[in-house]
């Protein structure tokens, strides 16, 4: 579209108004979809907000040679896809310690006991090996159940800031824990 063109020279040029009006455009669409992706209105709506913070924030370097639109709905895929991801690893993770816990009866072999306390020990140091602000992120998302847009707000950080940090945090996670991880599931389960 011919307005969007104008639109996207303008917005490269630091007009607001023209921003705003490119985000009252799309802004409901892209929650629209993003929610088919994650179905979570809240997270959808913070997806989106990342997408037109980054367009406003690296506007200098836009280099949109076709319609914005499939720009616009290409990175709120991506960064649902992303979501999906780092949700898949933590649901992993909280999915053994919640077997562990429920299968913690009085029969509970000492030999199941070893091994639960040596991966919550394999995952406390991982955790405390996060850089300090990967793992205040961390502990504030998944101990205290806050969303990302909470824990920016309680720490003095942008959003994008704070899923940047729990980024980092999951990707060192999966790297720490996945060989553990797999051996605690095949050792539980043999027993």
């Amino acid at each position: 579209m011919q307005v969007d063109k104008k639109n996207i020279g303008n917005i490269k040029s630091g007009d607001e108004q023209a921003f705003e009006l490119l985000f009252r455009k799309y802004y409901r669409r892209l929650c629209g979809f993003a929610n088919k992706f994650i179905a979570n209105t809240a997270e959808s709506e913070e997806i989106v907000q990342e997408v037109f913070l980054n367009i406003w924030e690296k506007r200098d370097h836009l280099n949109l040679n076709n319609e914005i639109r499939p720009y616009l709905f290409k990175s709120v895929q991506n960064l649902c896809l992303n979501f999906i991801e780092h949700r898949k690893v933590i649901d992993n993770y909280y999915a053994v310690i919640e077997f562990i816990y429920k299968n913690q009866t009085e029969d509970f072999s000492a030999y199941e006991s070893v091994i639960y306390s040596e991966f919550q020990a394999k995952v406390d140091h991982a955790v405390d090996l996060l850089p300090d602000e990967c793992r205040k992120v961390f502990l504030m998302s998944r101990h205290e159940g806050l969303k990302y847009n909470e824990i920016a707000e309680k720490l003095g950080l942008s959003v994008k800031t704070v899923e940047t940090q729990m980024g980092r945090a999951l990707a060192k996670l999966k790297t720490e824990l996945k060989d553990y991880l797999t051996i605690l599931l095949i050792a539980l389960f043999l027993n």
